[in-house]
């Protein structure tokens, strides 16, 4: 078997692995990377104009024969872990005839992402995969491995060929809501001695970075709670469900409303019907009359100015208006993005309220971010940062090269793959785009 890492071995995003058996391919992910050439951040409009094919000559694109829709497609299958962009991003340039394997989860973020952006379907010929199920394409077999990640249904995968085993751990953390019980589901279903694992490396490099879990997260929100007068703002991101959960607990146990925009509203509600989401809280589920969903109004605008006004209906029943959180502040945790700057105006009794930043801290240097950080300190608006990685830290890098003891390790998703050498296992860094032979 052939190994191909087209982006990763040296930076977190783009994601995208070959494997090759003979002339069979297939595709690991199809991410868009986070940071262009100079390191700044990736922004796909410094390439409009450029036809696919220029993309690929500038780099940005993966060099990937039979794999675009301007060629004659000689690629088997791709296989998506998760659905975030940096994973998926690039599917849009995909062949339309190749297909693309993902989780039932995965397929709804996607569609709900273009529900409420600009971006176009990226989806033709998808195939679903399912829990504890095996897949045939050519000669390679791939088992989907239920992973904890900060985002909904994201998996590892297991891929035997030749007599070769290739474990991905695609983007995974053992500090999650489900991670005990996925972990130990998966290494019991893993033999030990995998002839190549390809590890995320994330975290590495982050020092200092304090990893909670995710209770422990929500202990803390509820403390916060308590000790606002206000309303208790909340900026995540809409796709995060673990972390929504985790505010969702705080909320309750304060006997706080919680108040989803309906971006993050329609997340929760779509989700909770795909395997895996049956527990997940939403507006109008029995037994959680305390969420509210409210009403933004450039996501209001967008979502009609698209023809979703299906969307705004669905929601309708369980709305709360800006005037009715400004009543009762001191009962309200809301969700709110940079998007939503200009509603505050119409939100009154700002003053003593706390919003709590929970991304990453890297993203607060962002032209955006950093003027909505501003504007809400202006209004009298105290800023809280709470956040733990969607990432494993070192220990669990760790427990993953001793649990499946693999004879070589590839590093991959990390700014710092020199550090894999600490993991005390044959480590052999590649470079983006030179194949190795297992």
């Amino acid at each position: 078997m052939q190994i191909t890492i087209h982006r990763g071995t040296k930076e977190i995003g783009g994601s995208c692995i070959e494997l090759q058996s003979g002339v069979s391919r297939i595709v690991l992910d199809m991410g868009m990377p986070l940071v262009n050439g100079a390191g700044d951040r990736f922004d796909m409009r410094d390439h409009d104009g450029l036809t696919g094919a220029e993309l690929v000559v500038e780099k940005v694109l993966p060099n990937v024969e039979g794999l675009y829709a301007w060629q004659e497609p000689s690629v088997d299958a791709v296989f998506i872990t998760h659905a975030h962009q940096d994973h998926y991003g690039f599917l849009e340039y995909v062949h339309p005839d190749i297909p693309v394997y993902m989780s039932e989860g995965t397929k709804k973020l996607i569609e709900i992402t273009v529900d409420f952006t600009p971006m176009e379907n990226p989806l033709n010929t998808v195939e679903l995969f399912s829990w504890h199920e095996s897949y045939t394409v050519g000669p390679f077999t791939i088992i989907p491995h239920l992973v904890d990640h900060s985002c909904f249904s994201a998996f590892a995968l297991e891929i035997e060929a030749d007599g070769k085993r290739v474990f991905y751990s695609g983007d995974f953390r053992d500090h999650g809501p489900i991670a005990k019980k996925a972990m130990k589901a998966l290494y019991n279903r893993v033999k030990p001695g995998v002839d190549a694992l390809l590890m995320e490396g994330t975290m590495l490099g982050r020092t200092g970075e304090r990893v909670r879990t995710e209770e422990e997260l929500s202990e803390e929100a509820t403390e916060i709670c308590k000790q606002t007068e206000g309303i208790v703002f909340i900026f995540q991101s809409g796709q995060n469900i673990s972390r929504a959960v985790s505010f969702y607990k705080a909320a309750k146990r304060m006997g706080r409303y919680f108040v989803l925009d309906v971006y993050a509203a329609h997340v929760m509600s779509e989700v909770s019907k795909c395997e895996g989401g049956g527990n997940l809280p939403y507006p109008g589920k029995s037994g959680f009359e305390l969420m509210r969903v409210w009403y933004p109004y450039w996501l209001n605008k967008g979502l009609r100015k698209r023809g979703k006004t299906n969307i705004l209906n669905q929601h309708a029943r369980h709305k709360i208006t800006k005037p009715e959180m400004g009543e009762t502040p001191d009962k309200m945790v809301v969700f709110v993005r940079p998007t939503m700057a200009s509603d505050l105006d119409h939100i009154k009794n700002l003053e003593g309220s706390t919003l709590i930043y929970s991304l990453w801290d890297g993203y607060k240097e962002d032209s955006k971010t950093k003027a909505f950080l501003e504007l809400v300190e202006t209004k009298g608006i105290k800023i809280e940062t709470l956040h733990t990685s969607g990432h494993a830290e070192y220990s669990a890098l760790q427990n993953m090269v001793d649990t499946l003891k693999p004879k070589k390790l590839f590093p991959i998703h990390t700014f710092h793959p020199d550090q894999f050498g600490d993991f005390g296992e044959e480590v052999q860094e590649l470079e983006d785009g030179v194949p190795v032979t297992l």
